[in-house]
């Protein structure tokens, strides 16, 4: 399999907005799954920090991973996303993986 590219979004939640949050990550994992290009998706939270979210999704292509955000923000998912965050998401996108030395 070709090489992938790792994308980070890292989320600082509303404290009042983490709930209604939570129970939306199925359903955003399943349409992110369901995008073409789209490898895998991972939500990751730390219970010391439950305002954190960490996402780790992977892409065939940084191409793939711009267009999902692309399809994303049409839909206006990053709008209704936003609404829910205390301040904007930190996006990083990854498209080199180093060899272990």
């Amino acid at each position: 399999m070709a090489k992938g590219v790792k994308v980070t979004i890292f989320l600082s939640v509303k404290s009042d907005q983490v709930s209604p949050l939570l129970t939306m990550i199925p359903g955003l994992q399943s349409e992110t799954l369901s995008r073409p290009g789209v490898r895998s998706t991972e939500a990751l939270r730390n219970p010391a920090t439950p305002t954190k979210l960490l996402f780790v999704d992977e892409f065939d292509s940084v191409e793939a991973s711009e267009a999902y955000l692309q399809w994303r923000a049409q839909r206006g998912d990053l709008e209704k996303l936003g609404a829910l965050l205390a301040e904007p998401p930190r996006i990083e996108v990854w498209p080199v993986k180093l060899a272990p030395t």
